[in-house]
Formats: C-alpha cells, sequence, structure tokens
C-alpha cells in the first residue's frame, strides 16, 4: 500500500513537470465587421503565418512558440503591429469608424495592447526657427515624459522593455521633420541605429533607421547626387550590420528608393553589395525583378510604339517625333504637384522654342472633355496628348510609372535618353538641355 502510495505521489509531481515544459500555447483571434479578405497574415518572429477568414471565428493564429514581442497583423486593408505574450490568449475586434479606436482588445494582454494602440503617434511641437540643440532637447523631454507614463502603469515588465525601445525611436522619428540640421548631427544620429531586431516589426524603427541612413551618408558620400548617396548608404550597411533581417530591410529601401528615381543606371555597384549581403531568397528575387524591369528603360534603349489623342482625337504615334530630342510631361489635370510645374514648363518651352526639342504632354486623365477644357484654358503650349482610354495605363506600366508628375528624355532616335528626367523646376534640366543640343 504504502510502494502504492509513493508510485502515485511520484505520478503526479512527474505529470505537474512534464506540462509545465510544455511549451504555453498563444491564440490570437481577430474579428472585423468588415471581409474584405478571405485570408489573414501574421508576421512574427521573422516568418509569416497565413490562416483563413472565417466570418463567425474570424481569423484565428494558433502560436506554439512565442517570444513575448511584437507582432504585425495584416488582413486585406487592416494592418496592426500588437504585443504577444506566451500563454495570453488576445482577441481583437476590429470595429467601425468612431471614437478614440477602431480597434477593441480583449484576454490576456489586452492593456498591453491598448497603451500601444494610443501611443502609435508621436506629436511634439518644435518651431523650424529653433536652435539644433534647442529642437533635440524638445524632442528628447517629449520622449521623456512618455516613457514616465509607460512606468507609472502596471503593465507586464516584458511590455514595458521592449514598449521603452519603441517610444524612443518613435520620439526621435521628429528629427527629420525639422529642416535645418547640420553635419552636427551624424554622431547623434550613429550612436542610435542600433540592431534592435525587437523593434523590427514597427513603423517607428524603420522610419528612423531608413531616414538616419541617408542623412548620414547624405554627409558623407563623395558628391551629392543619388548614386553616390545610395553608394554612401550601401557601405556603411555593409560596414556597420550584420543581421541579415536588418541589413535586408535597409538595403531593400536604399534600392527600391534609388531605382524609382534613377531606374537601373549606374546600379551595378550597388548590386554587388547588395548580391553579398543579402541571403533572403524572396529579396533576392524582388529585386531582381525590380532591375530587370527597370533595365528595359536604360539609356539608349529602344522603346514599343506609343500611341496617344490630341485634342482633336486624332492619334499620334511617338516615334512621330523621331529626329528631335524629345522631353515628356507625364500628367494629369487632377494632380496638383503637375499643374505646379506648369509655369516652368512654359519658360523652357519659349527658351529652347525651334532649338530641337520636342516638348510632349501625356496626360492620364480619363475624362478627356475635362482635360481639353484645361488645355484650352491655361493655353498649355507644346503638343498636348492624351492617353487612349481604356488602356491608357500602357507607358505607365512600361516606364513603371507610380507616381506624376514624371519627366521622360528621348533621344533623336527615340530611344531612352532619362527614363526620370530632371523635372522643370529643376535647373539639372537646362544643364541637360545644352550639353545635348551641343552634339
Amino acid at each position: 500500500m504504502r510502494n502504492l502510495t509513493i508510485r502515485i505521489i511520484f505520478f503526479v509531481v512527474m505529470t505537474g513537470i512534464l506540462s509545465g515544459c510544455q511549451p504555453r500555447q498563444t491564440v490570437l483571434t481577430f474579428k472585423s465587421y468588415v471581409n474584405n479578405s478571405q485570408e489573414a497574415q501574421l508576421e512574427i518572429d521573422g516568418h509569416t503565418l497565413t490562416v483563413p477568414y472565417d466570418s463567425v471565428r474570424g481569423a484565428v493564429f494558433t502560436i506554439k512558440e512565442l517570444t513575448p514581442g511584437y507582432a504585425f497583423f495584416r488582413m486585406g486593408s487592416v494592418n496592426k503591429v500588437v504585443f504577444l505574450q506566451p500563454g495570453n490568449d488576445l482577441t481583437i475586434q476590429y470595429q467601425r469608424p468612431g471614437g478614440s479606436s477602431r480597434y477593441k482588445f480583449t484576454g490576456k494582454g489586452a492593456e498591453e495592447n491598448n497603451f500601444l494602440d494610443a501611443h502609435q503617434r508621436s506629436n511634439i511641437p518644435f518651431s523650424q526657427d529653433m536652435g539644433e540643440k534647442e529642437v533635440l532637447q524638445t524632442i528628447q523631454d517629449s520622449i521623456a515624459r512618455t516613457c514616465d507614463i509607460l512606468e507609472a502603469t502596471t503593465l507586464s515588465l516584458e511590455f514595458k522593455t521592449i514598449e521603452r525601445e519603441r517610444l524612443q525611436y518613435q520620439g526621435l522619428c521628429r528629427i527629420f521633420t525639422y529642416r535645418q540640421w547640420s553635419k552636427e548631427l551624424v554622431p547623434f544620429l550613429k550612436e542610435k541605429m542600433l540592431e534592435q531586431t525587437a523593434l523590427l516589426l514597427t513603423e517607428d524603427y524603420r522610419n528612423f533607421m531608413t531616414n538616419a541612413l541617408y542623412f548620414v551618408a547624405w554627409h558623407e558620400a563623395e558628391k551629392d547626387d543619388l548614386f553616390h548617396v545610395a553608394q554612401s548608404q550601401m557601405n556603411y550597411i555593409d560596414k556597420h550590420f550584420q543581421n541579415p533581417r536588418i541589413t535586408d530591410l535597409l538595403m531593400e529601401s536604399v534600392l527600391t528608393n534609388y531605382m524609382q528615381w534613377r531606374g537601373a543606371e549606374q546600379i551595378e555597384p550597388l548590386m554587388d553589395i547588395f548580391n553579398r549581403r543579402v541571403s533572403s531568397t524572396k529579396l533576392q528575387e524582388k529585386i531582381k525583378k525590380d532591375y530587370e524591369e527597370w533595365s528595359r528603360v536604360l539609356k539608349g534603349k529602344t522603346i514599343p510604339e506609343f500611341t496617344f489623342l490630341d485634342i482633336d482625337s486624332k492619334e499620334i504615334a511617338l516615334s512621330s517625333f523621331k529626329g528631335k530630342y524629345v522631353y515628356i510631361d507625364c500628367w494629369a489635370t487632377w494632380c496638383g504637384p503637375c499643374r505646379a510645374q506648369i509655369p516652368y514648363l512654359k519658360e523652357l518651352e519659349k527658351k529652347y522654342a525651334g532649338k530641337g526639342i520636342e516638348f510632349v504632354s501625356i496626360s492620364s486623365d480619363n475624362d478627356q472633355k475635362k482635360w481639353a477644357k484645361t488645355v484650352k484654358e491655361e493655353q498649355l503650349k507644346g503638343v498636348q496628348l492624351i492617353e487612349k482610354c481604356p488602356t491608357g495605363s500602357e507607358i505607365s506600366e512600361y516606364f513603371i510609372i507610380k507616381g506624376i508628375p514624371r519627366f521622360i528624355l528621348l533621344d533623336k532616335e527615340g530611344r531612352v535618353y532619362d527614363a526620370n528626367a530632371p523635372r522643370p523646376s529643376d535647373p539639372a534640366i537646362q544643364a541637360i538641355f545644352e550639353q545635348i543640343l551641343q552634339k
């Protein structure tokens, strides 16, 4: 009888020990009044979970192993950073607009996520007339006050530890809204550019790191142009960062931004560093695809035939302007920045009239009558064309135009001279004109 009792006690103790050794499962449930997607994703600990969305149960993520920290939830148009802890089941209810937040949190960890949700934005007021030291002190004081609010709560220690760091970067992002910084800021930014993998999913850390990298590289670049600044950024990443996820983030940012403005021009030295340092197959494929797309509009490349309509609905082929350099303005009547370039464009047209440069404006308006009315009322010069609906996106797709205004310069043979030429308001375009007209 005594041996049986001992065995029962041993069994109970071992059961408790073994159950305590099992990883604590965590369940995250998302429910929404709108169902604009059939699946939801959760990015966490360097990998992504995908689950179906059920109109009754919602999106349910069951996480077996979890390190306390931030996760990024995505479903349709909903994007949300949340804080998760092992064993703390959390439910997020996406509510109808109204009130202080669109999100209602219930379950363990709700209070931590309420704090996170309430401190998603940092509003630190300062004047552009203030000096650098005063602005920096204002920002640091504001960060300290917010951290004091955090410390005064009864939230979990794990949350306070990581949230304190996020609040730092959230406040530091305000640095880049001040326009008077000198090179003296560089050492300060370098001290703050730390490899914080726990913060990688937060917008605050990512924005600070990419902006700080650009600021530092711009001040340390050999020349003040897009290529040398991008090269300075890539060299800084290569020298100072080891974590592959942070390296991926920064290099993707540099190359994506560079190709947006310069396409594949001079990109080979940048790609050499990228190919040597980046191991993510997904990112390699993305950048390779972007590179191949931009390569088709490199200087000297022949482009397909594009046909547009003039103000009288007559078809005009782009190839009909061969024999002259063609400066193309891709714009729309509803685009404010496009309209702001019109006075500068008129000045260029007047200055270079009859000198071998054809000025062609191509509108992406859907309303042809409204476009024609604007052309007449504002007495727009040059050749005014509009993309043919409903296939008006052909030239935009070919030249990877993701925002307007966009200016393109073709040579006398109709080949690409500059797929992202300077705007009329930029003096650099006149320097280019003077150079090509001497040939």
